[in-house]
């Protein structure tokens, strides 16, 4: 195996543990979060009128995001003025991956140290020719933008990576072209910390995956009219159908005979 291999390892398992870490297992991941758990302070880039020592310091390491170990507390300095959202993401992302992989450090200053390999560009070397470089890359576009996740949620395009994930264009590119590879191959959870991050974002996976239940149309409910409590039921009407009234008048009229009789026998 080689020493480059071992070293993407060790970059991808190091960025699924430090998912496990966060409190929001959510996407876009914020390296903030981390940074503050790993007790990082991040700050804008110093002012040369309001600290001349620290600007001098800060600028004798390349890159947009300068990482400074001040008597043993690290602090981590960022040009918010030339990096937008997402490459401002990857920096900060990127710098947490030397801190975490244990990336040598060399003295600045008495007291002050920084990482040997400080080219941080917000956005991906061109052409890493430091190893500890490669492997901080590696380590931020995996925090950033977890492959197990983006598999689970079908995304697997540029536009589509940059969107959920917040990467900038080069790092969602790379994002891409490996997935597409790990979708040929349905290369996912043969290592247990995969299975892990999965499963720790799960409530956020459901959130995205299952769909809003459709609008249905409203289905009046008819109730029965209710009764007030005195009101009296009307009474039914009797009516008598034509033979029943002849019938009738017959009986009437037989009993009208026979009352005359009866009078007129007395008589």
């Amino acid at each position: 195996m080689s020493s480059t291999y071992r070293q993407y390892q060790e970059a991808r398992d190091t960025a699924w543990r430090a998912l496990l870490r966060l409190e929001n297992k959510r996407l876009p991941v914020e390296p903030e979060e981390l940074a503050a758990l790993l007790g990082v302070e991040i700050h804008p880039f110093p002012d040369p009128k309001e600290n001349n020592r620290l600007w001098t310091l800060t600028n004798q390491v390349r890159g947009v995001g300068v990482s400074l170990r001040v008597e043993g507390a690290w602090h981590m300095f960022v040009r918010d003025d030339v990096l937008d959202a997402a490459q401002r993401r990857f920096a900060v992302a990127h710098e947490l991956g030397h801190l975490l992989l244990g990336a040598k450090t060399k003295a600045l200053a008495p007291g002050v140290r920084c990482f040997e390999s400080g080219d941080n560009q917000g956005d991906l070397m061109e052409d890493p020719q430091e190893a500890a470089d490669y492997a901080a890359d590696i380590f931020a576009i995996r925090l950033l933008a977890p492959a197990c996740l983006l598999h689970e949620l079908g995304v697997d395009d540029v536009g589509g990576i940059m969107a959920l994930c917040g990467l900038p264009p080069k790092a969602a590119a790379l994002r891409a072209e490996r997935m597409k590879l790990l979708n040929q191959r349905n290369a996912f959870y043969s290592n247990p910390l995969e299975r892990q991050v999965r499963d720790a974002f799960r409530p956020f996976l459901l959130s995205r995956i299952t769909p809003n239940p459709p609008n249905r149309a409203a289905v009046p409910l008819v109730l029965p009219e209710r009764k007030h409590p005195d009101a009296r039921t009307p009474r039914r009407r009797f009516s008598l159908g034509f033979w029943q009234r002849r019938a009738l008048y017959v009986l009437l009229a037989l009993a009208a005979l026979a009352l005359l009789f009866l009078l007129g026998k007395r008589g």
